[in-house]
C-alpha cells in the first residue's frame, strides 16, 4: 500500500528570519486509501479493503532526530508545514495518537500493541528521507504491522468407518501464543503474548466462532482470517488452532506456524483431519503425514500447503 506525498514551495512564501540563519518553509500534502467497515472473514474483495481501510493518519517529518513538523486527521488525507532541507517523512496509520512524539527515536521505539489494531483499522508505518523542496511528488510506502494467518478449507476425511459415522463439528478457530507487541520502526519487541493456552483474547483479530457441522468426506470452505504480530518462535511458537467435536468428546488440532515476519500472510490452502485431535490445544497432533511449503507472493504471502492431521 502507497502513500503519495505531494511536495511543493515557493520559495517567497514564508521566510521568517533567525540570527545569521534565514528558513524557508514548504507545505506537504498527503494522501492515503481509504477501505470499507466489515467484518474481515469470507470474501476476498472484502477482506482486503478493509485491511487497507485508513481511518486516521499522522504525519512526522524530522531533520534528524528532531520533529520538524507534525499532522493529524481522522481521514486519508492532511496537509502540514515543514523547512525544507534534507528531511525523512514518516507516515503512521491507524495508531493511537503519537502528538507526545519529539524524537525520531522516540517514535521508532514506540511499543504498538496487537490490541490497538481492529480487523478494518490495521496499524501501518512507514516513512522515507527526501529533500524540500522538489516539484515531484514523493511517495512514501506503508506496511502493516501485523502479519496474516488465513485457514481457507479444512477437509475431514476420517480413515476409521466407525469414526466417520460419529458427528463432526467445527466449533472454534482461533490462534494462540501471539506476539502481543511490536516497535512501530518493525523491529520485534515481544513484552506480552496473548492467547497462551485456551483462551479468547483479542477476540475480533484471534477468534471466530464457527459451530460447522463436516461430514466425512466433505469440507468446510469458509476463509478465515486472523492478525498477529510477528514472532520468531525462540519463546514461544505461535499456533492455529481448530476446537472440534467428535460425537460427545472434544478435541484440538494445533497447527504451528513457522517464524512469522511483518506484513506476510500465513496461508493454510487446505487441513484434512484424518483422525481425532488432541486432548488440549498445546499439544501437537501426532501424523507423520504433516506435510508443509512456503511460497511468497502478493501480500507476501506465505501459502500452507495440505495439512494432515
Amino acid at each position: 500500500m502507497g502513500l503519495l506525498v505531494l511536495s511543493a514551495c515557493n520559495k517567497n512564501q514564508m521566510k521568517v528570519e533567525y540570527p545569521q540563519q534565514e528558513v524557508e518553509y514548504c507545505s506537504l500534502t498527503v494522501a492515503v486509501n481509504t477501505g470499507l467497515e466489515v467484518k474481515s472473514t469470507g470474501a476476498a474483495d472484502v477482506v482486503n479493503a478493509n485491511e487497507k481501510a485508513v481511518k486516521s493518519l499522522q504525519v512526522f517529518v524530522f531533520r534528524e532526530d528532531f520533529l520538524d513538523a507534525y499532522a493529524k486527521v481522522s481521514a486519508s488525507t492532511l496537509s502540514l508545514t515543514c523547512t525544507a532541507g534534507s528531511r525523512k517523512v514518516y507516515a503512521v496509520v491507524n495508531a493511537p495518537d503519537l502528538s507526545s512524539i519529539s524524537s525520531l527515536n522516540a517514535l521508532e521505539n514506540t511499543i504498538v500493541d496487537l490490541a490497538s489494531n481492529s480487523p478494518n483499522a490495521l496499524v501501518m508505518s512507514g516513512a522515507k528521507d527526501v529533500t524540500l523542496p522538489q516539484s515531484e511528488p514523493v511517495s512514501v510506502d506503508v506496511s502493516r504491522l501485523v502479519s496474516r494467518i488465513v485457514l481457507k478449507k479444512i477437509n475431514r476425511v476420517f480413515e476409521s468407518t466407525s469414526l466417520g459415522a460419529l458427528k463432526f463439528t467445527v466449533k472454534n478457530i482461533y490462534v494462540s501464543d501471539v506476539a502481543g507487541t511490536i516497535k512501530l520502526s518493525g523491529s520485534t519487541s515481544i513484552s506480552k503474548w496473548y492467547n497462551s493456552g485456551k483462551s479468547s483474547e483479542v477476540p475480533t483479530l484471534l477468534f471466530d466462532s464457527v459451530n460447522a457441522d463436516i461430514a466425512n468426506n466433505a469440507s468446510y470452505q469458509t476463509p478465515h482470517y486472523f492478525y498477529v504480530m510477528p514472532n520468531d518462535n525462540t519463546s514461544k511458537t505461535t499456533k492455529l488452532v481448530i476446537e472440534a467435536s467428535l460425537g460427545t468428546e472434544t478435541f484440538y488440532y494445533p497447527l504451528e506456524l513457522p517464524a512469522i515476519e511483518r506484513n506476510k500472510s500465513y496461508e493454510f490452502q487446505n487441513v484434512k483431519v484424518l483422525r481425532p485431535g488432541s486432548d488440549n490445544p498445546d499439544t501437537p497432533v501426532e501424523s507423520s503425514d504433516i506435510s508443509f511449503s512456503v511460497n511468497v507472493a502478493d501480500w507476501d504471502i506465505i501459502e500452507i500447503a495440505d495439512k494432515i492431521i
